[in-house]
């Protein structure tokens, strides 16, 4: 053997798979010898012909060498080579693998990117291990074919790729380098790249990366030591800077909180951002990531390495010099506030409560679990930055590219439907009535949640030319996912506009993570008040003016305020301090994007914690509130210091001394500023802010004191109008008394403070109907607010969402002619109301549309009304539209010829099928036409609408035309139609089959062409036979039950076998949810529509728990075992003979709207209906994953999976 490998060498021949064949137990050795000399003189036959083995490797493969050297060449996509400011995509390229027997290093063009277990002597294996190689910047070459080497060492046993086959990746784009690669027994020299491609192995086909990931060894960066990064800090003039502390004590600290003895608690995100104890299933280009199981709660979860820890300056001079860590072992811990008792953690999925009521910080027992749901999808957008607001309720923010179902453990029952939101949003918690609501609903990607001290509240933004985020109770705001390719739509469709961004003077670069309002004594006067948003892109730290402006504010930049001349420095998060300062924790981190991470360049050992402070002003050391008097501490409420102001509020609050009401109404009286306001907060919070005292409040000197009297009334009668659950005290929406009333509706025709009108526009959507009508009238006449960027949109959230609860009422506001010419009410509520009405397109809405027009009080007041219909109508058809609606439009200046056909006007029916049959005329007025003629029959038309079913025009236009001809009973029609089935596919085919099944003459014809051959049985969909059952001709259901025998019903057992057949083939790997999207839409796209895409005829997937595999197995698997509301299947059979089915889209006295499964909605008067017949079962067929390869089934649950879309 080893001559001859020694002679098969000299011919720079591979000898692996002769070796292969020679190791065969079972061929005598003398056959073993012959076929390597066969094999040896065709070797040479062949010269320089090269030795490819598969990748990944079979599964039988055995060693073969005790050294093996594997190559390829791969020509990457451009995108490795985009410039970017860091240079993000060629810092991000790596070759990623795992499962590969034995020790290895890796090159790429001949430069070592990495290694993995040891070489002998001693021999060490890396098959357990995931690894990701950094590929040096500069090392691939744009255009070429890039050399790609492994050299591995396998003593014994199974060689080679034993699992996937490895990938290479930049940010977005991937390539999986599965197939033939080189292979040889022998050293390989790596070497560059190449101009020309090989002929043996090459790969350059790359698509958006969704490979799943896994923590691996870690790749830092240049870094310097805490001392040196500390030198290269710098400030203005003014200011000086302080570096508090670092690692080893602190690492990745995300967020930082302080106590009522002025203690500094830190929360270091170490784990970030893969969590323990779980594996990644499917994710997406974004890390947008799913796992095979939900990480369980502490005590009894898979440990991690977040740490929550307590830092305190003993002496109160300003040095950190006890360091204690409260919890450590934790998984997905981000942020941590000490209050109520114990302390709270944000603890993805999970919002935790460690009691320790006696202070020893030490758990009084396990933690308890208060909400649960939090997503996990992507760990740097996951529910975080909790922080105790001055109402005493628990706020905090979500990311965008996570999504929540959040319960309440212990509290809920099991079968409560959870509170499900998708992407960013802010939300709120009460510790003592357990109610948790949505706070407000968009903006960005926000980590961290600020208030300032008059209770505004704020975040930073992921993007450009903004400092932020101002939120107020109920906002809608402009999603980041304005990208309908990652995000998914916002959760009501009829907010028609959303609140904005911070506005800036001033250019904003990308971008300002998080910042604070400056309202420390430590720090100069020049800057109480301003905005200090921390960059950690940039690395500084940027002073901004805040401006009113309406309700509520622009920023102007004023300068950089602090930064670094290390691009470690990576400021996360920031808050005025117990002494006066202001706090910014430093991540330090050479990588700062998130995809980098979870490629594991990221070093979760350093952290840094910084104090900037006026150079010359002293530090408060007065800062353990805890053993103050409750008078004390009353009048701490108006310390310039914000930290004094909560801490004392915090304790007011826990110590519930009823001592303190007389006190703090005396301050609430006397007091002209944050004093007065700390006042009432605190009365609040002790229960003890009766309705006397709210009045009272309204007509206070200072602006957010009359604001938040506004909002504590609303949260005490009021209900929140978008998402949550009802607390332990929830009483529901009550009205407030009338007194009360009176003195809102007071306060909201002479309020002159713009955001304290906001807050009644955003207190009015939580009201009843009748007094958030009155409420909203009273607001919508302030025409300066006609322009404001946030008043007329919370007004209209206030009217919107009371729709479904009383339309009737909401109507009504049209009725008042007082409201018809104030300009708010004409710019920006009327067209919405219009809109929302038309949107939504059921006949008893489109006759409140037609009500509006005639309420109007003149034709210019239409124009209004008319704007906002051809918002909603824009791309629609009108075909459907009822006649009273047409005529009021008529009335209105605008005579639809759809009306005049519906009349029978001779020159109007001309002019129309005219119209259908230009094929230069606009599409959607063909469209609009042509489904006329389905209602309104005309002799004229059966020949054009034929003829369009046949063409090669649009298949909206044929689907359209097909469903039409229902209404045309001539023989004619069957004939054409069966040819069109012959020769059509897809949607054309499924819509004349529906109009062959219509009626009994057709059915006939269709069933002769599939006896004949010429239609093949399987063609004809379950739905079209079972209408075609409902036909009484005796020669009719004789075919049917020769060609479709009725099947016995599915037993339970076989649904249950089958159940866990897929299960199975669903856990034994991953899935691709881009391969898995084509496979969606081919089979369940025509009927769901999942975020944008798909069809209308079955229920919306998009809200659907998507996530819990067992349900959507029974729902897939047999979908008749829970048939959802409002889908339950009907037949129909009509006067004139036609045979219909589907589900009920709307039903009132007059029509019937039957959509099937052909997509197209059927709108029929009641009188032409002989039978409506419930079916029992669902439109969706069984069957639907038969055939499919497991792989296959893997990547069409991973698509499914999805929390938002993928794709545009």
């Amino acid at each position: 053997m080893t001559f001859l490998t020694a002679f098969l060498s000299l011919f720079s021949l591979k000898v692996a798979t002769f070796v292969r064949f020679a190791c065969l137990p079972l061929i005598p050795m003398s056959l073993r010898v012959f076929l390597l000399l066969g094999a040896a003189w065709l070797c040479v036959a062949f010269a320089g012909a090269q030795v490819t083995a598969p990748i990944p490797s079979p599964a039988s493969r055995p060693a073969i060498a005790t050294d093996a050297w594997y190559r390829t060449w791969v020509r990457v996509d451009d995108s490795f080579f985009t410039k970017h400011e860091r240079n993000l995509f060629e810092e991000s390229v790596g070759l990623h693998f795992r499962d590969l027997e034995g020790a290895h290093e890796a090159f790429v063009n001949g430069v070592k990117i990495g290694t993995g277990g040891a070489f002998a002597p001693g021999y060490k294996s890396a098959r357990k291990e995931v690894f990701r190689h950094k590929v040096p910047v500069g090392t691939l070459k744009k255009g070429e074919w890039n050399e790609i080497v492994f050299h591995v060492q396998q003593p014994e046993g199974k060689g080679g790729f034993l699992g996937e086959a490895p990938f290479i990746m930049n940010y977005f784009m991937e390539c999986v380098l599965e197939g033939a690669w080189e292979y040889s027994a022998t050293p390989l020299i790596p070497g560059p790249a190449l101009k020309v491609p090989p002929t043996s192995s090459s790969f350059s086909k790359f698509r958006e990366s969704n490979r799943v990931l896994g923590r691996a060894e870690q790749f830092h960066g240049p870094k310097l030591s805490p001392v040196e990064a500390y030198a290269k800090m710098r400030a203005t003039t003014d200011l000086a800077i302080d570096l508090l502390f670092s690692e080893p004590l602190v690492a990745q600290p995300t967020h930082f909180s302080f106590d009522t003895r002025g203690r500094l608690w830190v929360t270091q995100y170490r784990q970030y951002p893969y969590p323990a104890g779980v594996n990644m299933i499917s994710r997406d280009k974004y890390y947008r990531s799913h796992y095979d199981r939900v990480p369980p709660a502490p005590p009894n979860h898979d440990r991690g390495a977040d740490i929550v820890s307590i830092h305190e300056s003993t002496k109160h001079d300003g040095v950190y010099d006890k360091h204690t860590v409260f919890q450590d072992g934790l998984n997905m811990a981000n942020s941590a506030v000490r209050a109520n008792g114990g302390v709270w953690v944000m603890n993805p999925p999970y919002l935790l409560f460690y009691p320790d009521a006696n202070a020893d910080d030490i758990p009084d027992g396990p933690p308890v679990v208060h909400l649960s749901g939090f997503g996990l999808e992507d760990t740097h957008s996951v529910g975080n930055g909790i922080i105790l607001g001055p109402d005493g309720w628990l706020y905090g923010v979500h990311g965008s590219t996570s999504s929540s179902r959040v319960v309440r453990p212990g509290f809920d029952s099991a079968d409560a439907a959870p509170v499900h939101f998708e992407g960013c949003m802010v939300w709120r918690y009460h510790p003592k009535t357990r109610e948790y609501d949505i706070f407000s609903e968009g903006s960005g990607n926000p980590f961290g949640l600020e208030f300032d001290g008059d209770g505004r509240m704020y975040s930073g933004h992921n993007g450009g030319n903004t400092r932020g985020w101002h939120y107020v109770q109920g906002g809608i705001y402009l999603k980041q996912g304005v990208d309908p390719g990652k995000f998914g739509p916002a959760r009501t469709p009829y907010t028609f506009g959303q609140l904005p961004i911070l506005g800036t003077l001033t250019k904003v670069p990308r971008f300002a993570h998080f910042g604070s309002f400056i309202e420390g004594t430590a720090m100069p006067a020049k800057y109480q008040g301003h905005l200090f948003s921390l960059d950690p892109l940039h690395n500084t730290v940027t002073d901004s003016e805040r401006i009113p402006q309406g309700a509520t504010y622009v920023t102007t930049d004023k300068g950089i305020a602090m930064w670094s001349e290390d691009v470690g420095f990576r400021p996360l998060y920031s808050a005025n301090a117990p002494d006066g300062s202001l706090f910014v924790s430093d991540m330090y981190e050479y990588y700062i994007a998130h995809g980098q991470h979870y490629q594991n360049q990221i070093d979760p050992t350093t952290g840094r914690m910084y104090r900037l402070r006026d150079k010359d002003a002293k530090l408060e050391t007065d800062t353990n509130l805890e053993g103050k008097t409750t008078a004390q501490l009353v009048a701490l409420l108006g310390h310039p210091n914000k930290f004094h102001r909560t801490a004392s509020l915090q304790l007011l609050a826990e110590r519930r001394d009823p001592k303190a009401v007389a006190l703090l109404d005396v301050q609430l009286a006397a007091d002209q500023g944050r004093g007065a306001l700390g006042a009432l907060w605190s009365l609040y919070q002790a229960d003890a802010l009766t309705d006397a005292r709210a009045v009272a409040a309204l007509t206070h000197a200072y602006a957010p004191v009359r604001f938040w009297a506004t909002r504590f009334l609303g949260d005490k009668y009021g209900v929140n109008r978008g998402l949550g659950v009802a607390g332990v005290e929830s009483k529901g929406a009550r009205q407030l008394p009338a007194d009360v009333f009176t003195a809102v509706l007071a306060r909201a025709r002479t309020e002159p403070d713009a955001e304290v009108r906001s807050q009644l526009a955003s207190s009015a959507r939580r009201l009843p109907t009748d007094q958030m009508l009155k409420l909203v009238t009273t607001l919508a006449s302030r025409d300066e607010d006609a322009t404001d960027a946030y008043i007329p949109l919370l007004l209209w959230f206030a009217l919107e969402s009371h729709v479904t609860l009383d339309r009737e009422a909401v109507v009504s506001f049209a009725k008042n002619p007082a409201v018809w010419d104030r300009p708010l009410v004409q710019q920006h509520i009327l067209p919405r109301l219009m809109r929302r009405f038309a949107t939504e397109g059921r006949r008893a809405d489109l006759l409140v549309c037609a009500q509006f027009l005639r309420l109007a009080p003149t034709p210019a007041h239409s124009v209004h009304l008319m704007k906002g219909f051809e918002d909603a109508y824009r791309g629609r058809e009108l075909a459907g539209l009822p006649d009273e609606l047409l005529q009021a439009m008529a009335a209105s200046g605008k005579a639809p010829l759809i009306l005049r056909v519906r009349q029978g006007d001779p020159v109007a029916i001309k002019e129309s099928l005219l119209l259908i049959a230009n094929k230069k005329a606009d599409a959607t007025e063909r469209l609009n036409q042509i489904r006329v003629f389905g209602e309104v029959r005309h002799p004229d038309a059966q020949a054009i609408l034929l003829a369009i079913a046949g063409s090669a025009d649009s298949a909206a236009l044929r689907k359209a035309a097909l469903i039409s001809l229902m209404t045309y009973g001539q023989p004619e029609v069957g004939t054409q139609t069966v040819a069109i089935v012959e020769t059509s596919a897809g949607d054309i085919r499924l819509a004349a089959l529906a109009l062959l099944a219509s009626r009994a003459e057709w059915s006939q014809q269709l069933l002769q062409a599939v006896k004949s051959g010429r239609i093949g049985a399987n063609t004809v969909p379950r739905d079209m036979v079972e209408r075609m059952r409902q036909h009484e001709p005796k020669q009719l259901q004789s075919m049917l039950a020769e060609l479709y025998p009725v099947k016995p019903a599915t037993g339970v057992t076989d649904f249950i076998a089958k159940i866990a057949d897929v299960e199975a083939k669903l856990k034994a790997g991953t899935g691709n949810p881009y391969a898995g999207e084509p496979i969606y839409m081919e089979r369940c796209a025509p009927c769901h529509k999942l975020f944008f895409k798909g069809g209308k005829i079955g229920p919306e997937l998009t809200a659907y728990q998507r996530d819990n595999l067992g349900t959507m197995l029974i729902s897939v698997v047999n979908p008749n075992i829970e048939i959802r509301e409002g889908f339950q299947y009907f037949s129909v059979t009509t006067n004139d003979g036609r045979s219909l089915s589907g589900f009920l889209v709307e039903r009132d006295a007059q029509i019937l709207v039957l959509r099937g499964l052909e997509g197209e909605d059927i709108t029929l008067r009641q009188a032409d209906i002989r039978l409506l017949t419930p079916m029992g079962r669902s439109l969706m067929p069984e069957g639907l994953l038969d055939g499919m390869e497991p792989q296959q089934l893997r990547d069409l649950f991973a698509y499914l999976r999805i929390s938002q879309p993928i794709s545009k």
